[in-house]
């Protein structure tokens, strides 16, 4: 093999890697958004809602429940 070749097959294999990282990095970067909150429309935003509701209807039946603890006694 020839200078001339090793020197094809390394810049060839710099270009993959460089393309590789860049979708990587672009990749990551969406995921990275989905989980901050942007006002209704990322992952975060939309488990901080489910959160948010659970937590209401605990407390209806922790109420529910406490009302049927004082109507019996």
């Amino acid at each position: 093999m020839n200078p001339e070749q090793i020197l094809t097959y390394l810049s060839i294999g710099a270009v993959i890697v460089t393309a590789l990282f860049f979708l990587i990095d672009s990749r990551i970067g969406k995921v990275l958004q989905e989980l901050r909150p942007n006002g209704g429309q990322s992952a975060r935003d939309a488990l901080d809602r489910i959160e948010r509701k659970i937590d209401q209807v605990e407390d209806k039946v922790e109420d529910h429940i406490a009302w049927h603890m004082t109507k019996g006694q």
